[in-house]
């Protein structure tokens, strides 16, 4: 699904589909965010839904998993950045968790993606922990993901 400009367009088979704020309750499925569609929480507190101990992790059995997860110093090019951790536990896509280290400033320093071990298998063929075998990775709820991609934001660079 690719999101352009205030409607979604996704492809199903040959067929190019658009749906926009006209199309009603369809139009947020494919738009909205966050619990209910009411987009992320700006205002963070840890809620305990997800527990990190080193590369192990818990949540709690919900649809929406985000929450804060620890504090971090992430250390880029030298320099020293005071961060929490948000969580997102396939709240936007299935199989995938992303790691949002965030500043006092509400700025994300850093943004980790890690594929469960066999997310787009039909696609790629293998599992990542072959796929990337040096990669980080995390277990969660028993379940194995690999680190696939990092992302620092122009602010740090």
């Amino acid at each position: 699904m690719e999101v352009t400009g205030k409607a979604t367009m996704r492809t199903d088979g040959d067929v190019r589909n658009y749906i926009t704020f006209l199309d009603g309750d369809a139009f947020m499925p494919n738009w909205g965010f966050g619990e209910d569609n009411c987009g992320n929480e700006t205002n963070l507190a840890p809620k305990g839904d997800i527990t990190r101990s080193g590369n192990f992790v818990t949540s709690k059995k919900k649809e929406f998993l985000l929450d804060i997860v620890g504090r971090y110093t992430v250390k880029i090019n030298g320099k020293s950045y005071d961060t929490v951790c948000v969580m997102d536990i396939e709240t936007y896509n299935s199989g995938v968790v992303s790691e949002q280290f965030l500043d006092k400033n509400g700025r994300t320093i850093l943004w980790r993606r890690f594929n469960r071990d066999d997310w787009a298998f039909d696609r790629y063929g293998k599992k990542w922990t072959e796929l990337l075998p040096e990669n980080e990775r995390l277990i969660i709820n028993g379940e194995t993901y690999v680190e696939w991609y990092d992302c620092m934001t122009e602010y740090v660079l």
